[in-house]
């Protein structure tokens, strides 16, 4: 028999602490792979980066059904109920992996039309190939772990997603070294060896992971009966807008990749080392924003909607002091950062001016995710869906091609980073004071 759940909801900064660290350790991957591809010229790098756009444009249907299981949870842990939260997981679980096998097929299909659009030289889009290829391979293994990990997180649990977060990011931190260098008796692969080995700890992780959940160890059960269809078609309504946002935010991030790639390789590659530093500062966001969903999500689950109110509004001035920190800092130490990530003289110029504009964007940033999330994490997942479509659309599609038609520079293409995370923020500040998403039902 399962017990029920008579706890108040657990604090933000409980939930954002181990969220925090687990996601910087598992975004340091990404920063790893991109940093020692400079190693191998500006070509490896950008090859690097426009492979990781694909991943990420892979994993961002997942994330957004994260999104939406993780408000499911959220709410019937809330209401006490962890038997129905089981069978969310567990129906999750099968669909991302249904999910995310359907577009690593698609994708390493269609990689070599995918590439084209970057204007990369035969060999480094050659190269970009093999890497997608390598990264559709292993997708299925990173999309069931992001589900777990955000499953376990909904419900209140943070501190198991941590200690396999250092699991998977130690293993694949060693993986990429050894294989790309031919350390400990691996094969030196050189830049492929960055994303063969870049998953080996994930395949370890996610063994510990279902294994325990088979065994009841974890905070949501292995259920008996599984309503599966039942579970499914509210994941689908709940999730899948959600699915699709992400989506089309990887997309545009795509388009957008595709419009700097004009300005040459090397403002690529810059976009590409800055790209990832600024991942490593969403990465924050991040944690503040699912830690607000979850609290969100469990006081409407306890029909305590003001304090789902106030929990939202906790989490986002959390998230703005440690943001703005990470701003300050960027502004001040822009060139010495840029140094440390690439020894090339051009590209540490252009990184340097990238990062400058990143550190003005940290507010703006901090609001967009935390109040996004609080919103998602009350089920209301259209919303968000509709501004993102809205801003993909103006800031990383239209205007991006406007601004080249009419011969500005790179720098244009910056600036509309910060003016994507700027509409954004207003939108979402606006209908979370409003009110209207307390009354989403799941």
């Amino acid at each position: 028999m399962n017990k029920t759940i008579d706890s108040t909801p657990p604090s933000i900064w409980r939930l954002a602490w181990p969220t925090t660290i687990a996601n910087l350790l598992l975004a340091s991957i990404g920063f790893i792979q991109i940093v020692m591809s400079s190693e191998y010229g500006s070509d490896a790098t950008a090859a690097m980066t426009v492979s990781q756009r694909i991943f990420f444009l892979l994993q961002s249907a997942l994330f957004g059904l994260s999104a939406g299981v993780s408000a499911i949870i959220a709410r019937h842990i809330g209401a006490n109920d962890k038997h129905k939260a089981g069978q969310a997981f567990q129906s999750a679980m099968l669909l991302s992996f249904a999910l995310s096998i359907l577009l690593a097929i698609l994708c390493f299909i269609y990689a070599h039309p995918l590439t084209q659009w970057f204007g990369l030289s035969n060999e480094t889009q050659a190269l970009a190939v093999t890497l997608i290829r390598w990264i559709c391979v292993f997708s299925p293994i990173y999309s069931i772990n992001i589900i777990i990990a955000g499953s376990l997180r909904a419900g209140g649990d943070a501190l198991h997603p941590l200690i396999l977060a250092i699991v998977s990011s130690v293993g694949n931190g060693l993986g990429c070294y050894a294989f790309s260098t031919g350390s400990f008796g691996a094969p030196s692969l050189g830049v492929e060896g960055l994303v063969i080995g870049g998953v080996f700890g994930s395949v370890i992780s996610l063994f510990f992971y279902v294994l325990m959940w088979r065994k009841n160890r974890l905070l949501l059960p292995f259920p008996k009966q599984t309503q599966y269809r039942k579970k499914t078609l509210t994941l689908i309504r709940i999730g899948m807008p959600s699915a699709i946002e992400q989506s089309f935010i990887q997309v545009g991030f795509l388009i957008f990749t595709i419009a700097v790639a004009s300005y040459g390789v090397d403002v690529l590659a810059a976009y590409g080392l800055g790209l990832n530093v600024l991942t490593l500062l969403l990465i924050t966001s991040l944690a503040f924003s699912m830690s607000g969903a979850v609290a969100v999500g469990q006081y409407l689950g306890r029909n305590e909607p003001e304090k789902a109110y106030q929990q939202g509004w906790a989490a986002w001035r959390i998230c703005v002091i440690f943001m703005t920190v990470f701003g300050i800092l960027f502004f001040l130490f822009n060139h010495q950062i840029a140094a440390w990530l690439t020894d090339d003289i051009v590209v540490q110029q252009y990184t340097a001016k990238f990062l400058i504009i990143v550190a003005f964007s940290m507010p703006l940033i901090a609001t967009d995710f935390t109040i996004g999330g609080a919103i998602r994490g009350a089920g209301d997942t259209t919303y968000p869906l509709k501004v993102s479509l809205a801003t993909m659309v103006l800031v990383r599609i239209v205007l991006p091609f406007v601004f080249i038609s009419l011969d500005f520079s790179y720098l244009s293409l910056f600036l509309l980073t910060a003016c994507d995370f700027l509409v954004k923020a207003l939108f979402m500040t606006y209908y979370f004071r409003s009110k209207r998403w307390m009354h989403t039902k799941i």
